[in-house]
């Protein structure tokens, strides 16, 4: 009769082991890693990116400045940017030109420098999240280096730059209207 409830007891212990294996949830399913190798463009939307930054007047050599972005849906229709970046700064190209607004005006796109604003080996960089913008209030704040200000020297007086920022993703083509800084 013992032996009868063994291949029972077995069967049971054997059914709650694969319960109890099956119901772990696994901890990256909530994580949404999406592609990076195509976004198609997106059609219809209204974005708007601004700098919302107070400060103006910075210093040659000065390291660690970072400045502070807006971007807001315009539109009527909520936006999903599925290629958004987790690490926010990639999601963001500063350009410069030396030269207040009047003078960088009329100037062609290949004599505006590149400001890096991130590292392109760092770490979790590949892993995105959609970032839906819903039209009204909502917007995305993307705060970045101006890590061009720790290369330039002091010249002795008053220089201006006039900065852009543009998204660094494929599916829109945003960039922020130009604004002037004083470097001292």
């Amino acid at each position: 009769m013992k032996i009868r409830f063994l291949p029972v007891l077995l069967t049971a212990a054997l059914g709650i082991l694969v319960v109890s294996c099956s119901s772990e949830q696994d901890r990256n399913r909530n994580r949404r890693t999406i592609s990076a190798t195509r976004f198609p463009k997106l059609k219809d939307y209204t974005l708007e990116l601004s700098v919302v930054s107070p400060r103006t007047e910075y210093y040659a050599g000065e390291e660690n400045v970072t400045i502070t972005f807006s971007l807001k849906n315009a539109g009527l229709k909520p936006v999903t940017l599925d290629e958004w970046h987790m690490i926010e700064n990639a999601n963001l190209n500063i350009y410069y030109a030396p030269g207040g607004l009047k003078q960088t005006a009329n100037l062609p796109q290949d004599q505006w420098k590149q400001s890096p604003t991130y590292d392109p080996k760092a770490k979790g960089l590949p892993v995105r999240s959609p970032l839906v913008l819903n039209p009204g209030t909502n917007q995305a704040l993307i705060v970045v280096p101006l890590a061009f200000l720790k290369d330039l020297r002091d010249a002795g007086r008053h220089v201006a730059y006039t900065i852009r920022g543009r998204l660094n993703l494929q599916s829109v083509d945003v960039e922020s209207r130009p604004f002037e800084i004083t470097v001292k």
